[in-house]
């Protein structure tokens, strides 16, 4: 655990060096920088935990902390830079690890032009060392620099095509939107310092449980802070706007952004600041609104989307949310395994469109393919797995238990809305990936030529499809005394099994009728003016952008036009301007007539006489 250091030096250096040098090496020697690079964060990850292992004693909780130097003192105020390994991030730091090396290995395969290589690299190894600076340092104000880096490395990703106005106009709107909620962000780290006079994680949470009350007024309003801060790296709704914005980068990016980064960052924070999160029920139950507003949101836009980037990007964004169902219901042990299931399934998906992508040129609009399983059956298979996945699929696929059990969770909690949102959130998504299946493996052939993919591009596919089964439903994770562990009341469960059973089978019927042989009676209600307002109005994204513009952007530029002038100076122009008609007046007063000078120093003389006697 000594090299800990160097997972996070070494994609910082591989950085540095395709960002000055990149330009004039080859791509193969570009594709193995980046790929050696993960090799060795891989490999330090290994030794970690072989070495975590070893020195760990039974009903004790291994903490790991290596000091680097003091960034700089302020009188009694330090801020050190060190790392800290335990099992909660050592997970992270294994999750990061090898999800990056899959992605990085597909990267290798799937990407073609030398600029994409090059920049896909550098700026990938850059997110890598931010993440991981985020997970392994021990104080809030050092997790600030890998949180900015976060946000830097998504706007470069989402730019790659910088070119293209639309993609600069993409970048910037990410960027904008991640630092609008930092701003809450630091001002929780500022109310922890004020109230605790520490930064340091691990006494952070020592001293708010001793000092501070359960659901005070201070407690409500850190957390508060410290959630809308982790919001917009979780991509919740409102702050979900940069999610979106991230299918214009290539798909391996698009995979690294969505599903094994940047989420990583915000989930992480909460994670590893949940004994104080569980000292507000009141930022819990406001976790709990977010996540389902997100949960409705996302599904029903994906819903009717055509383009396949936006459907499964919109299909994550909903699973996203179940990570904090399980927040609001303290379920921390059960919102990690949560996590791993959901970077197992998105990078599934995204990395199964990439090549449904390329084999049919560049094609996305699912309206326009048809008759696939033909040509590739092996994909249709992989998508039919990923289906399975979302869909819970009863005693086979881990997201059954999972996602069953933090549904069960919300209803033994008596959140029964919110849990009704939580079923109709698999139904949804079930119905996305169903239609997608449907239209683009079935039905008539519309897309003449297709292209062969090698099969090297599915080995990464075949290794994560392992993990989506239910041997893998709860894995051993080295986490007992660090996050709470939640003991669920089971009993009762069996018929809400059932129930989550019947919205399988209910997806899978739905599906079948509306898209596998849509009737005439099937045309006839889609085409009813309420559905297609609906449809309409999901299609626009709820408007949410139209809002957006007309209540921030607009009124942000009218000021900005406003201001162009610099009104202080107008103002300065107006003060002059009185102060030369005075002058003027005041110098036309001297006429040399001896008359008028004679009454103006009477009038002055009676109004020094009247003031003398009134005053």
């Amino acid at each position: 655990m000594n090299l800990l250091y160097l997972t996070i030096i070494v994609p910082l250096l591989s950085f540095l060096i395709l960002v000055c040098f990149g330009r004039q090496i080859q791509s193969i020697n570009v594709m193995l920088i980046g790929i050696c690079t993960m090799f060795l964060v891989g490999l330090i990850t290994i030794f970690s935990c072989i070495d975590f292992t070893t020195n760990t004693v039974p009903d004790m909780t291994l903490v790991y902390t290596r000091n680097l130097w003091t960034w700089f003192s302020v009188g009694d105020f330090d801020v050190p830079i060190s790392l800290t390994l335990d099992g909660l991030s050592l997970t992270f730091l294994v999750l990061i690890s090898f999800f990056g090396l899959l992605i990085y290995f597909f990267a290798a395969c799937y990407l073609k032009s030398r600029k994409d290589i090059y920049t896909f690299y550098a700026y990938s190894n850059l997110l890598i060392a931010s993440v991981l600076t985020v997970v392994l340092v021990d104080n809030l104000f050092v997790m600030l620099l890998g949180w900015e880096g976060v946000s830097i490395s998504t706007y470069l990703l989402i730019g790659i095509y910088y070119k293209q106005t639309r993609n600069s106009y993409a970048a910037v709107k990410a960027f904008v939107m991640m630092h609008l909620t930092d701003i809450f962000l630091i001002i929780g780290i500022f109310l922890l310092y004020q109230t605790l006079e520490t930064l340091k994680i691990s006494d952070i949470l020592i001293k708010a449980h001793n000092d501070l009350a359960v659901d005070s007024d201070i407690i409500f309003w850190i957390t508060l802070m410290l959630f809308l801060g982790a919001m917009s790296k979780s991509a919740l709704f409102p702050m979900h706007s940069w999610f979106k914005e991230t299918t214009l980068a290539p798909m391996p990016a698009v995979a690294l952004l969505q599903s094994s980064t940047v989420i990583f960052a915000g989930v992480y924070l909460v994670l590893r600041l949940s004994n104080l999160f569980m000292m507000s029920s009141d930022t819990l139950y406001i976790m709990l609104l977010f996540a389902s507003l997100t949960v409705i949101f996302a599904s029903s836009i994906a819903l009717v989307q055509n383009d396949i980037k936006q459907i499964i990007t919109y299909i994550n964004l909903a699973q996203i949310s179940y990570l904090f169902y399980a927040f609001s219901t303290q379920s921390w042990n059960l919102s990690l395994s949560c996590l791993i299931n959901y970077t197992v399934t998105s990078t599934l998906l995204i990395l199964a469109s990439a090549i449904l992508i390329k084999q049919c040129q560049g094609e996305r609009d699912i309206n326009k393919l048809g008759g696939l399983l033909k040509s590739n059956r092996v994909l249709y298979a992989i998508f039919l797995v990923i289906m399975l996945s979302l869909s819970a699929l009863p005693w086979v696929s881990a997201s059954f238990y999972i996602k069953g059990d933090i549904i069960w969770g919300l209803m033994v909690q008596d959140s029964l809305m919110a849990g009704t949102i939580g079923l109709l959130g698999i139904l949804l998504s079930s119905l996305c990936i169903w239609r997608l299946i449907f239209l683009v493996f079935h039905h008539s052939i519309k897309i003449e030529k297709i292209i062969r993919i090698r099969k090297i591009n599915y080995y990464p596919i075949f290794i994560l499809l392992i993990f989506t089964t239910a041997l893998f439903i709860y894995l051993p994770l080295p986490i007992q005394g660090i996050i709470p562990l939640a003991n669920l009341d089971t009993q009762g469960q069996i018929p809400f099994r059932i129930l989550l059973c019947a919205v399988t089978l209910l997806s899978f019927v739905i599906a079948y009728i509306l898209y596998a042989h849509p009737n005439a009676e099937v045309h006839e209600i889609l085409n009813t003016p309420m559905i297609k307002s609906l449809g309409k109005l999901c299609k626009s994204d709820w408007r949410f952008d139209y809002l957006l513009n007309n209540f921030f952007v607009k009124p942000y530029i009218y000021l900005a036009n406003l201001l162009k002038k610099d009104p202080l100076a107008l103002w300065d122009d107006w003060i002059m301007w009185g102060i030369k008609k005075i002058n003027a007046y005041i110098v036309s007063l001297e006429n040399g007539q001896i008359r008028w000078y004679m009454v103006s120093m009477v009038i002055g003389s009676i109004i020094i006489l009247m003031l003398l006697i009134f005053i």
